[in-house]
């Protein structure tokens, strides 16, 4: 018995600035970096003149170069989602042996200017051995692999496209590049910190660029067809870089970027996992999608200064974003609550359980007088990066107190459901906490159903199956029956015992 995850959505894209940390950062080589598009389209050689429909991100594109040749790098780290990927393997570009640069034109789509950038061979090797001491694998494929699996040595548009706009004669920098991987996004997001943390051990000026585009399906205009998803995956990661809320970005729910066709998530990811806990001033510089692709252009710069004059004011917008995030979230049920002592009580118990290997006393976590007094079944969902990453729960009481049913349920959440390996120590500042408390269940029709306001409970001889409402994916009564009678293996064709019931939803 699982629930799903649950949609959030957004508002609409604005700059803001927050402080990630309440330490003073005092920068000496990561500069921060920028989130950029790369339709091939929007180089006039490509575009032909189709790249005035996209001037909104052609100037901030060239507003982009100016800050990068105000801020002088060293070098430029890019993540590409047009790299060859691979799910075990980050795969770096290097230099043709006979060459000492990397390089790459737009052939394939009618550009034949070679563009070439000297390679900065000394960090990409620091990264490199950052990577191996995690445990991830990474590097370059030699030149036959790469001829084996028809992939291309030269970079790829993912790269050149940004590029073409970033670098310009007077911009002196060298280049890495790098694919955004298929593994798991903690690695992902641990990437980012190796970069990072290998130019500083280098002294080297870096700055990252996350390349990506966003939802391929915003509008009518797009040849990949279009959904509701799509503006709204965008709505939503456009308000959230523009806020600088890095770990909202996290907890963007993996259906709804699956749905939007977006392919610049990962690249994402990397760059807040080298921004973690810095300073940084962040700016939505430009959004629109004038061929249906969702185009971006942010900048996420580390910002030491007035780092502490303005701690209070960052301070208060952190609250403020975070009230209307959970807030924003999907709708339908009978009631849910952003925040509250039934997930503090739930983390409580995560910390306690995977971080000090206790159980954590009731008395001792003092929880509300209300989870003590009263009893029911409770539900308890962890996610992580947005993709669920454990769920148990109890249709009834099985213990003395709402306290004790949601301590119980958020240990085995973590730690027994068998779809996963048990939540590691590292993993507990990337969960977010769903609980779900259920009211009494009441018999049903299957006229009486609508798998948005009401979970079910369907039955036949020992058998039972349930489901929680409001779940993305489950849009039908039809969808909702099949599935609970799966879970419960029960013939959805035969006869069965149809229960309703609501839940109250409480959210981290």
């Amino acid at each position: 018995m699982h629930s799903e995850e649950t949609l959030h959505s957004g508002d609409s894209p604005h700059s803001g600035e927050l402080n990630q940390s309440h330490q003073p950062y005092r920068p000496n080589y990561f500069l921060g970096g920028f989130v950029v598009p790369h339709p091939p389209v929007i180089v006039p050689a490509v575009g032909n003149g189709r790249e005035h429909d996209a001037r909104q991100t052609c100037d901030a594109l060239a507003l982009l170069a100016k800050r990068l040749a105000d801020l002088k790098p060293e070098t430029v780290v890019l993540v590409s989602p047009h790299a060859p990927v691979f799910r075990d393997y980050v795969f770096f570009y290097e230099p043709l042996q006979s060459e000492a640069t990397l390089s790459g034109a737009l052939r394939q789509f009618g550009d034949s200017t070679e563009q070439r950038y000297e390679w900065d061979k000394q960090l990409q090797e620091a990264i490199l051995s950052e990577l191996s001491g995690m445990g991830i694998e990474a590097g370059s494929l030699s030149p036959e692999i790469m001829r084996r699996h028809k992939l291309e040595s030269s970079l790829d548009h993912g790269a050149l496209v940004p590029l073409h706009f970033l670098s310009k004669p007077d911009h002196d920098f060298k280049l890495v590049v790098l694919a955004s991987p298929g593994i798991d996004l903690q690695q992902v997001h641990a990437i980012g910190r190796t970069i990072r943390d290998a130019a500083e051990k280098l002294g080297r000026r870096t700055l990252l660029v996350a390349s990506g585009d966003l939802s391929h399906k915003v509008n009518a205009e797009s040849p990949y067809g279009s959904c509701p998803e799509g503006k709204r995956f965008d709505l939503l990661v456009t308000d959230l870089l523009g806020k600088g809320d890095l770990a909202g970005v996290f907890s963007i729910d993996h259906s709804l970027r699956e749905k939007a066709a977006e392919c610049g998530f990962r690249s994402i990811v990397t760059l807040c996992g080298a921004l973690e806990g810095l300073p940084v001033k962040s700016e939505l510089l430009s959004y629109e999608a004038p061929f249906g692709i969702g185009y971006g252009v942010v900048s996420l710069l580390v910002n030491p200064a007035g780092n502490e004059e303005r701690k209070e004011e960052r301070d208060e917008a952190c609250h403020e974003e975070s009230s209307d995030t959970k807030t924003n979230r999907k709708g339908g049920m009978s009631s849910k609550k952003p925040g509250s002592s039934h997930v503090e009580l739930a983390k409580a118990a995560l910390e306690a359980r995977i971080r000090h290997h206790k159980i954590l006393d009731v008395q001792t976590a003092a929880p509300a007088e209300e989870l003590l007094h009263a009893r029911g079944g409770v539900f308890v969902s962890l996610h992580k990066f947005g993709e669920l990453r454990g769920c148990i729960g109890t249709i009834g009481p099985t213990t003395d107190s709402l306290a004790e049913e949601i301590i119980q349920n958020a240990i085995s959440a973590a730690t027994g459901d068998p779809r996963f390996k048990p939540v590691a120590v590292e993993e507990l500042s990337y969960l977010t906490v769903h609980v779900d408390v259920l009211n009494p269940a009441e018999p049903a029709r299957k006229q009486d159903l609508d798998p948005k306001k009401y979970g079910i409970i369907v039955e036949k001889s020992r058998n039972r199956g349930l489901l929680l409402p409001d779940l993305e994916g489950v849009d039908t009564v039809e969808q909702q029956l099949n599935i609970a009678c799966r879970k419960g293996g029960i013939d959805p064709e035969g006869t069965y015992q149809i229960s309703r019931f609501t839940v109250t939803r409480y959210e981290s």
